[in-house]
C-alpha cells in the first residue's frame, strides 16, 4: 500500500530550537516511531499491510498561501498513492478558513483522478466547531469518508502538557494523543476494508493445491490452484492427438475479487535473481531479496507473476467484485462451491450456467442451434478429464462449442485444460465473452477463442494463455460429419457448412494475451469466406508471443479489409526460446541458446496444406496505431514481414502509424515480396 499523509505540524515538524522543539517528525512525540504516522504504518503492517509511508507538511494549504496546487502537490501526485490521508484544518483562521477550503476540495479533487485512489479527511485534533463542519461538509459533498477526532478533545492526558515549556509544542499530542489518532485512522481504515482488500473463496477441498512455492495476501497465507501449462514450445504437425505430459509443466493460479489495494507476497523456492509484474504496461513494481518477492496490486486486472524466468508463474486475477449474484431458482444450472461431474452439458434457448466461486466443474458445454444462453460466474470449468476424439468432432470436442448460436453471453469463468480448441463458435451471432479467464492449455491444438464463420463479436477484459493460436478468427469448409451427440435429431449425418458466411464486426479489446504457440492475434490459416471485415483490437497487451504478435495468413479466397490495430503492446522477454516442429517423438526441444524474438506484424497469403478453395484472396486497408513494444535489455526490435500471394491478389494499403521501442519511436525493419504496394510506415 503506498499511504500518503498530508498534515501540519502534528504530522511532520523540523526542528526549531527557539520553541524547544528539537525533533524532526510528528511534534510533540518521543520519538519518529511514535508519532500517529508511524504507529498508523505499525498498525496496518502488524495486519498484513506491506506500506510505503510518505508524509509531509502542507500548512500552507491552511494559510491558504498556494498558488499552483498541481505544481505544489507534484511529488505527491506522482507517487500514485493508494490512499490518501487529509490531516489539515488547525492553522485556519477566519481570514484563510474560506480560501482553504477551495484548496482542500480541490486538494481532494487531484487525488481522485486517479479511481483507485482512497481519499480520506480527518477532522481537526483541537475542539473546532467551525472546523469539525468545514471539512465533514467538503467530506460529503466530494464523497469520501471522515473520520472525527471528536473522541479525543479535551482529555489532558492526550497532549503533551508539562513536557515542553513553550505552550504551543505542549498543545501537541503526547505519545498517548499519537497512538490515539493512529488508531481512529487504522479502524476507519480497517471499516473501508482497506487493510484486506481481497476477497479469495476456499477452493474445493479435493482440488490439487500447488506447493512450489507459497503466496501471502495481505499477510494472509492463501492456497494456490494448480495449472498445467506448456514446458516450451515443441509441437507435431497437425492433428497431434494427445501431448506427452513430459512436454508439460506445473503453474498456479490465484484469482480474488478486490475493493482496494492488495498486497502480495511470494516466497519462492530458491534465491530470487529477477522478478517481474506482466502486463509491463499496468507498472507494478516488485521487490525481492533472496527469495521473497513483495507488489501491491492496485487495481483490478489479469496479471502474470513471472520469477526467475516464465517457468511456473503465478496466473492472478483480481477480479473487481461480482455483482448481481444469482439464487439458484434464478438460473437453469446453479453449480455452488464444490467440485461437480457434469459430462458434456447441453443447453438449449434462453437457458443459463451460473459457475460460484470455488466451484469446479469438470466437463464441457455445447449449444446448437439456440439463442439467447449465457454461461458466468467466477468458477472453473475444467476439462482435464476428458480427452478429445480420434479422428476429431469438430462441434463436440473442447470446452465449449457454440453452432448457430444468437445472442451469447460467457462473463467471468475461467477455462481450465481443453483437449482442443477452448472456446469454438461457428457461425453465430452476437457474442460477447467478458472477464474470462483461459489457463492450462497444455495438449496439441489448445486454441484460445476460435471464431468459425461469425459476426458480431466482443471479446473484452479476457485473458487467454493457450498452446497454439489464441484469438483466432477462422473461415472453415469441413468434411468431416457431426456424429452421436445432441437429441436424436443432431445423429443425422450431415456436412458442416460454415463457409456460407462472412466474418464482420469484430472487437476484441482490454485483453491479456500470452500465446505458447503460434500467433496472438491470428486471422487464418484458414480463411474459407468471401469477407473479412470491419475488425479491431484495441488496448490489448500481449504478454509472450511465439511466432507472430499480430498474424494475418490469408490462405483463402477471403478478401481481409477495414481492421484495426489500436493501442497494442508487445512484450518480448531474455528468457524465451524459440518454436520447433517435433517430426518423431523421441525429437528433443533444442532451440539456438539466444533470445528467441518474433515477428511484430505477419502478414502473408498462400494456397498450402491450410487452404480449401485453392484460391487466392487479397489483405488491404490495415492499419496499425499506436503499437509499443517492450523488450528485455539487449534484445533487438522485431521485424514486420508482409507478402502477397501473386501479381492479382496482393497485400496492399496498410498502414503501421506509430510503433515505440522501449518508449523511443522506432521504424522496425520491414520484409516484404513483389506482391505488396502501398506499405506506410509513419
Amino acid at each position: 500500500m503506498k499511504l500518503l499523509i498530508l498534515g501540519n505540524s502534528l504530522t511532520h515538524h523540523s526542528p526549531a530550537p527557539q520553541i524547544g522543539w528539537t525533533g524532526d517528525w510528528g511534534m510533540a512525540a518521543s520519538a519518529p516511531e511514535n508519532d500517529f504516522a508511524h504507529r498508523l504504518c505499525a498498525k496496518l503492517e502488524a495486519a498484513g499491510k506491506t506500506v510505503d509511508l510518505r508524509i509531509r507538511n502542507v500548512a500552507e494549504i491552511e494559510r491558504n498561501t498556494v498558488e499552483d496546487l498541481g505544481a505544489f502537490l507534484s511529488e505527491e501526485l506522482a507517487f500514485a498513492p493508494d490512499v490518501v490521508i487529509l490531516r489539515i484544518s488547525e492553522n485556519s483562521n477566519d481570514e484563510t478558513r474560506e480560501g482553504f477550503g477551495v484548496l482542500y476540495e480541490q486538494t481532494v479533487g487531484l487525488f481522485r483522478r486517479d479511481p483507485f485512489c482512497t481519499v480520506i479527511a480527518v477532522g481537526p485534533f483541537w475542539q473546532s466547531e467551525v472546523q469539525e463542519t468545514l471539512l465533514s461538509g467538503i467530506a460529503g459533498r466530494c464523497g469520501i469518508p471522515y473520520l472525527s477526532l471528536a473522541a479525543l478533545h479535551g482529555i489532558d492526558a492526550y497532549q503533551a502538557l508539562g513536557q515542553f515549556e513553550h505552550a504551543g509544542v505542549a498543545s501537541h499530542p503526547s505519545d498517548a494523543g499519537m497512538e490515539a489518532i493512529a488508531e481512529v485512522m487504522f479502524e476507519g481504515m480497517k471499516e473501508l476494508g482497506l487493510l484486506s482488500g481481497a476477497k479469495i473463496v476456499p477452493m474445493p477441498s479435493d482440488e490439487p493445491v500447488f506447493d512450489l512455492y507459497h503466496v501471502s495476501v495481505d499477510g494472509v497465507p492463501v492456497p494456490l490452484y494448480q495449472l498445467r501449462v506448456s514446458k516450451y514450445p515443441l509441437n507435431r504437425p497437425w492433428p497431434g492427438h494427445e501431448r506427452p505430459i513430459e512436454q508439460s509443466e506445473l503453474a498456479s493460479m490465484l484469482t480474488f475479487d478486490m475493493t482496494s489495494s492488495v498486497d502480495i507476497t511470494l516466497t519462492w523456492f530458491e534465491d530470487i535473481r529477477d522478478a517481474v509484474v506482466r502486463p509491463l504496461a499496468k507498472g507494478v513494481s516488485v521487490a525481492y531479496h533472496d527469495n521473497t518477492a513483495s507488489f501491491t496490486i492496485r487495481e483490478p486486472g489479469q496479471y502474470s507473476v513471472e520469477i526467475n524466468g516464465r517457468h511456473h508463474n503465478l496466473h492472478l486475477f483480481a477480479n473487481a467484485p461480482e455483482t448481481n449474484i444469482p439464487k439458484p431458482e434464478d438460473v437453469t444450472y446453479y453449480f455452488a462451491p464444490g467440485t461437480h461431474e457434469v459430462g458434456n452439458l447441453q443447453l438449449y434457448t434462453g437457458e443459463s450456467v451460473y459457475l460460484a466461486a470455488g466451484a469446479v466443474v469438470h466437463g464441457g458445454i455445447q449449444a446448437y442451434d439456440v439463442s439467447s444462453i449465457r454461461i458466468f460466474g467466477r468458477g472453473i470449468l475444467d476439462y482435464s478429464k476428458m480427452s478429445r476424439h480420434d479422428p476429431l468432432i469438430w462441434e463436440l470436442d473442447g470446452i465449449v462449442n457454440l453452432v448457430r448460436c444468437e445472442n451469447v453471453t460467457i462473463d467471468g469463468i475461467i477455462l481450465r485444460d481443453a483437449s482442443w480448441w477452448t472456446i469454438t463458435s461457428f457461425n453465430c451471432i452476437n457474442l460477447a465473452f467478458r472477464s474470462c479467464k483461459s489457463v492450462g492449455m497444455w495438449r496439441y491444438n489448445a486454441d484460445g477463442f476460435d471464431f468459425v464463420n461469425c459476426q458480431n463479436v466482443r471479446v473484452e477484459g479476457c485473458f487467454l494463455r493457450n498452446f497454439d493460436d489464441v484469438i483466432v478468427f477462422k473461415g472453415l469448409r469441413l468434411a468431416q460429419m457431426p456424429r452421436g451427440y445432441g437429441d436424436e435429431g443432431m445423429k443425422t449425418v450431415q456436412p458442416l457448412p460454415y463457409e456460407h458466411m462472412n466474418l464482420q464486426n469484430y472487437i476484441v479489446e482490454n485483453c491479456v494475451l500470452w500465446c505458447d504457440w503460434g500467433g496472438a492475434m491470428e486471422m487464418g490459416a484458414e480463411t474459407v469466406a468471401d469477407e473479412y471485415c470491419n475488425m479491431v483490437y484495441r488496448n490489448c497487451d500481449i504478454i509472450c508471443a511465439s511466432d507472430g504478435a499480430m498474424r494475418i495468413q490469408c490462405g483463402d479466397r477471403a478478401h481481409i479489409h477495414n481492421v484495426l490495430y489500436d493501442d497494442i503492446r508487445v512484450e518480448y522477454c531474455k528468457y524465451d526460446r524459440g518454436p520447433v516442429f517435433q517430426h518423431s517423438d523421441d525429437t528433443p526441444y533444442a532451440p539456438e541458446d539466444k533470445p528467441w524474438v518474433c515477428s511484430l506484424i505477419k502478414i502473408w497469403m498462400y494456397c498450402n496444406m491450410w487452404s480449401h478453395d485453392g484460391i487466392l484472396g487479397e489483405v488491404y486497408d490495415i492499419t496499425y496505431r499506436n503499437i509499443s513494444v517492450y523488450a528485455d535489455e539487449g534484445l533487438s526490435c522485431p521485424n514486420i514481414a508482409i507478402s502477397g500471394g501473386d501479381s492479382t491478389h496482393q497485400a496492399h494499403d496498410i498502414t503501421i502509424d506509430g510503433v515505440t521501442f522501449n518508449g523511443v519511436p522506432v521504424k522496425p525493419e520491414i520484409y516484404t515480396n513483389e506482391h505488396t504496394h502501398s506499405i506506410e510506415i509513419k
